[in-house]
């Protein structure tokens, strides 16, 4: 009995392991899995050529923009600094005294004096005339003699003026110079032995003429409202004279002396100005009435 039982319950596993077997081996079977090795590729995304070059294009165009800006404001400064100002023909006129000269009037050895009128046109070109008086005695013209050379003489001269600023100016310019004078003198003889009263000899000549060139440097500054302070350099050269001879004409007035070629001068000056333009307005300024 027990066999039996044992024998059925043995047959009923066994037939209960088949069909799980069964049932099992009819089940599918999920694929195999193939471990694949991933192949190794450039993942550097190359833009193409268009693009590549965009940044370039970019950055040129940057710089071609600022180079530009900078252009533009260069331009802009400039006509900010650029004098717009539409001076008429006949800018100022100038009165002008040789104060230098005046203050020889003092002295016994020279009585000078000097003034002129200047026009000045577009602000550049400086047309004058100056008139003037001397009346010379040098102490060391001639031993054991005195000497006198007195009259007038006129000087028109052309100039060409450079602004350093507002206040401050610069000319460059020649002179033509006449002169028309007398000069006189005395001169002394004496008696080497002293056994003769000493001989005096005087002269005296008229319608002396003489002329000459000058060449000027100048400057002037301006010292309050109309009036300029300001000197002048020069070197002037005779150019022909009248020489009379015994004695030979030792000075001439408004030249200098005769001898040692040309000769160089200082004048001091101070000028009185009428203008005749007013400035034009910068930039966001209202014109003046």
């Amino acid at each position: 009995m027990y066999t039996f039982k044992a024998q059925i319950s043995a047959s009923l596993l066994f037939v209960l392991v088949l069909l799980g077997t069964a049932a099992y081996a009819q089940k599918p079977s999920p694929p195999a899995r193939t471990r694949v090795k991933p192949q190794l590729s450039d993942t550097t995304r190359t833009p193409p050529a268009a693009a590549q070059n965009a940044p370039v294009q970019k950055s040129e165009a940057r710089e071609g923009a600022m180079e530009e800006s900078t252009m533009d404001e260069e331009e802009e400064k400039f006509v900010k600094l650029k004098d717009t100002t539409n001076y008429p023909f006949l800018t100022e006129l100038h009165f002008l005294l040789d104060y230098g000269k005046i203050l020889t009037l003092p002295t016994p050895f020279e009585k000078k004096a000097e003034g002129g009128v200047q026009v000045l046109f577009k602000n550049r070109y400086l047309a004058g005339v100056s008139y003037g008086y001397g009346s010379i005695n040098p102490t060391s013209a001639y031993r054991n003699s005195g000497y006198n050379a007195a009259g007038t003489y006129i000087k028109p001269g052309l100039f060409y003026q450079f602004s350093i600023n507002p206040k401050n100016k610069f000319l460059l310019g020649a002179q033509y110079g006449l002169a028309s004078f007398e000069d006189s003198g005395t001169t002394v003889v004496e008696s080497g032995s002293g056994l003769f009263e000493p001989y005096q000899s005087s002269y005296a000549r008229s319608g002396l003429t003489a002329s000459w060139w000058e060449l000027c440097l100048q400057s002037e500054g301006n010292f309050r409202g109309n009036l300029w302070l300001g000197f002048r350099l020069s070197y002037r050269s005779l150019i022909n004279h009248t020489n009379p001879g015994n004695p030979d004409v030792l000075v001439v007035p408004g030249y200098g002396k005769t001898v040692n070629g040309g000769v160089a001068a200082v004048n001091l000056f101070v000028k009185y100005k009428i203008s005749f333009f007013k400035p034009a307005p910068l930039p966001g300024q209202t014109p003046q009435q």
